[in-house]
């Protein structure tokens, strides 16, 4: 049994199309066919066994190269194959071929786009190449080569059907297309300068290269018809066509809408997502939309309709303004039904209601999050949460405070030099214009003969400054350098990562251009450093090697540019400087900068070791016995399948998240922007934003993004899901109201389906969007958390481009792309500890197969419960951590490459001791035996046991400890009569 696809999703039944070659249906049948013969199929009726059979119909394709795909004759029921085709004439409008030999009469099956199924991950399946030429004798014997189509003996078959395996697979009806003849035909009917074609939201427009038949038999229109609910945020499209010229700069005006009861729905109500919206900094834009000759191009349009609108039918209008054309108007007849919809539509995702997402401002204020308190300021002074600055005159930080230490040497300073000398300029006139108790904003002006300089800065709540510095010239001048200075106390400059160097220490020169994109450093220690990020570029998120922007203009200055560390006793500078520029009188050049303070917060021990998380939605018994109790749900799983859109399976993730609660755990999904699945319900709708939210690219990949979106996309993650189904997404763009949606899809998520935060895995935007997520989070569930993930191969140093996102994340999971056995202990402490920042880091095993040496900095691999286990019966989320990066470290070792790091408590410590040699070792251990509480006389040092890790092993006071090559040991020190972990 078939049955045909209606393209609403709200029933089936069989739809024709008539074409002058034949009727032809287009259906999905009630079982999908073994997907590695493609998405579609023709169904061939033969009434008689033939040796040739000849077939010509209008399969009406908009995919490219349909010549150059694979076809496959098959008998339904006998399933032989059909072993010669010969191609008469395959264009995307007409398919006319002669096959056989046709052996029984029957239904034959016609599939036409065959392709290699892949059933892994990350990379899609090709088409399947041409069949081979059919047998010479055979096409000779039917004089198939003839060009007057004099063929001999050849049969005749009827193509009943065009099937798809599927409804999503399916063409019809908006990517069935007319053909040239028709629309020629369509067209000497129409002759209007454009036309426009009225759609209801069940039928997205999806092409843009031609017509669909549909339109061409129903003709342009002039009103739209519609249904809505109370509440509703109702949606439609206007399809426009430019069959003669380009449109140009189309504007839309509506009316308000009015029904006989004098009711009225404003025109302000009305939305064209096309033309206008909001951005994801909270501001209102507009766009210019042209219509290229020839081309289709669908308006998107939103109606609000308040939930105390009276049911009814409204009546009103919208104009279509272009700037070179005629104005149209399309009458709008509404009808508003007595019911209520309570999501506004959202849990119908044909209704296409979350479009009104994309202008949404959720989260947009300077209101502190948690942990973070509101500014305070005292002349010059203004201090967050754990760090301060006091500025001078010139708007600039003369001292910085992070954690009770002062980090600077001398005050941070713009220098201009000019003639082989520094410009003085004198005393500048400082104000502040906003103090706000998230935001401070101040302006500093000075100005002599030659140069005019105006600094506009501010600071936020979570130690983050931004600073925008205006030269103006007065004269014309010769600039040697105009560079950015950040002069450190030695002692607070003991690390850095940037400036085209790995995270480690800080040599003592360096000197580097702009290299690989990178826009930022971080140098510092500990107790406190200052990451500097060089702006003005067209985008400032992570990911710099997946969206490879221009650097800032100013800043790179035509390869001029670059960075520098100079060195002496006392200080160590970190320069950012744009080198020699010619500047004209009048000309201005801007320079920008942002400063973030670390660590961003203090270092939470008890989440740390309380917060265990595993990364399955079946934790094994024993991760579930030893304190497991944060779950990341991964896309490509049942309760949220598809990429980046968790949103199509609300049931099973409510329920899945209401078990785990039930049993104590926390339960964080997978979401983020930089790719989304084809699967989402507003595709079309993004697509005709033009590139605004989807990434321009060559296309290919799997093969429904070939058959549907033809072209003009960039393929990004591919998933098989079993049973012919697959998850592949396509590029997002770095800046777009995506953004916008996204903030909202999270607070859907977190007041629907209940969820507890989210799991990041290398995210395309920038602190802005985070500063929003976590204030939603603390508006629905403070309690919420973030973790990040990031692969050193598509962010070089996430530590460093991922700065800016740790005052608003709970913990990071780095280590993919590192290989632990080669890494120097500097780089562990500065790329994978989080220890600069003040956030907390589990061990990724993705280029070694050990998590050896993690606890010298708190962290093991998520999932590893015999660490877990250690922990509990240790209490170690009650412990002081002494590492031995800090000043005086509790306990160290007679080796410099063997490190210590103490966990104390009263009367036990817990001393995590790893070897950084390439060969065995014993150390001994220099403690402080006061800090620890133990008289040494009377203390025991035990290794206690842990599965999978090392052997319970007593050892004399005073040593020594045997270490393997890049390993390490877990000591417990307690006194006699106490020892065992407990």
């Amino acid at each position: 049994m078939r049955h045909c696809l209606l393209f609403t999703f709200i029933g089936l039944f069989v739809c024709t199309v008539i074409s002058n070659a034949q009727e032809v249906r287009y259906s999905v049948p009630e079982e999908s066919w073994e997907e590695s013969f493609g998405n579609h199929r023709a169904l061939i009726q033969v009434d008689q066994p033939e040796d040739a059979v000849h077939i010509k119909f209008l399969w009406r394709r908009h995919d490219l190269s349909p010549d150059k795909r694979r076809m496959m004759i098959i008998h339904a029921e006998s399933g032989d194959t059909i072993q010669n085709i010969y191609r008469i004439k395959v264009n995307n409008e007409l398919c006319e071929l002669v096959f056989g030999p046709a052996r029984q009469a029957g239904t034959y099956y016609f599939y036409y786009l065959p392709y290699t199924p892949e059933k892994r991950t990350a990379f899609a399946g090709n088409y399947l190449s041409a069949e081979p030429y059919p047998e010479q004798a055979w096409v000779s014997r039917h004089y198939l080569t003839d060009k007057e189509g004099r063929y001999k003996e050849v049969g005749k078959g009827i193509v009943e059907e065009i099937q798809a395996r599927s409804e999503f697979d399916s063409f019809f009806p908006m990517e069935v297309i007319a053909t040239q003849s028709e629309t020629d035909d369509f067209l000497k009917s129409h002759k209007d300068e454009y036309l426009i074609f009225p759609e209801d939201r069940r039928y997205p427009i999806r092409m843009n290269e031609a017509l669909p038949l549909r339109w061409v038999e129903q003709g342009p229109g002039n009103k739209l018809q519609g249904t809505a609910q109370q509440n509703e945020y109702y949606t439609f499209q206007l399809g426009l066509f430019a069959p003669h010229k380009n449109i140009e700069n189309i504007q839309l005006a509506f009316s308000d809408l009015q029904s006989s009861g004098g009711n009225t729905i404003p025109g302000k109500a009305f939305t064209c997502f096309n033309t206008d919206g909001i951005d994801s900094w909270g501001k209102a834009f507009s766009k210019v939309v042209n219509v290229v000759q020839g081309k289709v191009q669908p308006l998107w349009i939103g109606i609000d309709i308040s939930g105390e609108t009276v049911p009814g039918n409204y009546e009103g209008y919208v104009d279509v303004i272009p700037a070179n054309l005629e104005k149209k108007r399309i009458k709008i007849e509404l009808t508003v039904e007595d019911h209520y919809l309570a999501d506004r539509g959202d849990s119908e995702p044909w209704r296409h209601s979350r479009l009104r997402w994309l202008n949404s401002t959720l989260g947009l204020d300077d209101i502190p999050v948690r942990p973070y308190t509101p500014l305070k300021i005292d002349n010059r002074e203004i201090s967050c949460l754990g760090r301060s600055i006091r500025l001078n005159d010139r708007g600039m930080p003369e001292q910085i405070k992070a954690r009770g230490n002062q980090i600077l040497s001398q005050p941070v300073n713009f220098v201009i030099e000019s003639d082989n000398q520094i410009v003085t300029f004198p005393a500048a006139d400082f104000h502040f214009k906003e103090k706000k108790e998230g935001r401070v904003t101040w302006e500093s002006v000075t100005e002599n003969n030659l140069l005019k300089i105006v600094c506009e800065g501010e600071m936020e709540y979570d130690g983050r400054m931004g600073y925008r510095y205006t030269v103006t010239a007065k004269k014309e001048i010769h600039i040697h350098d105009i560079r950015l200075e950040l002069p450190l106390k030695k002692q607070h400059a003991t690390y850095m990562v940037g400036m085209g160097r790995m995270g480690g220490f800080t040599p003592k020169e360096h000197i580097a251009r702009w290299v690989d994109t990178e826009d930022s450093f971080w140098i510092g220690s500990a107790s406190g450093g200052i990451h500097c990020e060089l702006r003005g570029g067209p985008y400032h998120g992570p990911l710099l090697f997946v969206y490879k922007p221009s650097p800032p203009p100013s800043w790179e200055n035509a390869w001029n540019g670059g960075f520098r560390i100079r060195s002496n006793d006392e200080t160590v500078t970190a320069s950012a400087y744009s080198g020699y520029r010619r500047m004209r009188t009048g000309e201005s050049v801007n320079y920008e900068f942002a400063l973030l303070i670390t660590p961003v917060k203090d270092f939470d021990i008890q989440g740390q070791f309380n917060n265990r998380y595993f990364h399955h939605t079946e934790p094994t018994k024993e991760v579930l016995a030893n304190g497991g109790n944060i779950m990341n749900v991964h896309h490509a799983t049942a309760y949220n399948p598809y990429i980046n859109y968790p949103f199509l399976e609300p049931e099973k993730m409510r329920d899945f998240v209401d078990q785990w609660h039930d049993n104590g755990w926390k339960v964080k999904f997978y979401y983020t922007v930089r790719e989304v699945t084809n699967r989402l319900p507003e595709l079309w709708a993004l697509r005709s934003l033009g590139l605004e939210i989807l990434n321009d690219g060559p296309g290919g990949g799997y093969a429904w993004l070939q058959e549907h979106l033809v072209n003009n996309y960039m393929v990004q993650w591919y998933n098989y899901l079993g049973e012919g189904k697959a998850d592949a997404a396509i590029q997002t763009s770095s800046e777009s109201r995506w953004f916008n949606y996204y903030i909202e899809g999270l607070a859907w998520l977190i007041q629907n389906m209940d969820i507890d935060g989210l799991y990041l895995d290398d995210v395309a935007f920038d602190r802005h969007i985070l500063k929003r997520m976590r204030r939603v989070m603390d508006m629905h569930k403070p309690e919420c958390m973030i973790d990040l993930h990031s692969n050193i191969g598509l962010s070089k140093g996430p530590i460093n481009q991922y700065a800016e996102f740790f005052p608003y994340i709970d913990k990071t999971w780095f280590g993919e792309g590192f290989n632990y056995e080669i890494m120097p202990v500097d780089f562990w402490f500065v790329e994978l500890s989080g220890m600069p920042m003040g956030i907390g880091n589990d061990m990724l095993l993705h280029m070694a197969d050990s998590n050896r040496r993690g606890m010298l900095f708190g962290m093991t691999q998520r999932g590893f419960w015999p660490m877990w286990k250690l922990w509990d019966q240790f209490g170690i989320e009650t412990a002081e951590m002494s590492g031995f990066w800090t000043e005086h470290p509790a306990v160290t070792t007679d080796r410099k490459d063997v490190y210590a790091t103490a966990f104390i408590k009263k009367d036990k410590t817990l001393v995590a001791i790893g070897n950084w040699a390439d060969v065995p070792v014993e150390v001994r251990l220099q403690i402080d035996w006061k800090r620890l509480g133990i008289d040494p006389a009377e203390s025991v040092i035990v290794a206690p046991a842990i599965e999978d890790y090392q052997p319970e092993t007593r050892f004399d006071t005073g040593g020594p400890f045997p270490l393997s090559s890049k390993g390490d040991l877990l000591l417990e020190i307690s006194k006699k009569g106490q020892e065992g972990i407990r």
